[in-house]
């Protein structure tokens, strides 16, 4: 797999099942399922937006949504769909 991690919302992609779609339906390796589908973001929000709200998923990740979202501040600016 070429990412490891979703470079929209930085989930980690240890399998392909949780990879997303292209428009053709070929598997996408950069995104995730839950942010990307058949060739665009399920999401039409700014970064900001996005980090506010993954935030709110903190404890899936063993983590405040407190600590999610600073963690999100500074890896989101690193992944490819947010690099301006």
């Amino acid at each position: 797999m070429k990412n490891t991690i979703c470079q929209s919302c930085g989930m980690p992609m240890a399998s392909q099942s949780v990879l997303g779609t292209n428009a053709d339906g070929s598997i996408n390796q950069d995104y995730c399922k839950y942010c990307y589908q058949d060739g665009k973001f399920v999401d039409d929000v700014t970064m900001e937006e996005y980090i506010e709200m993954c935030s709110q998923f903190g404890s899936q990740a063993g983590m405040t949504n407190e600590e999610m979202r600073k963690y999100c501040t500074k890896l989101f600016p690193t992944l490819l769909r947010w690099r301006n």
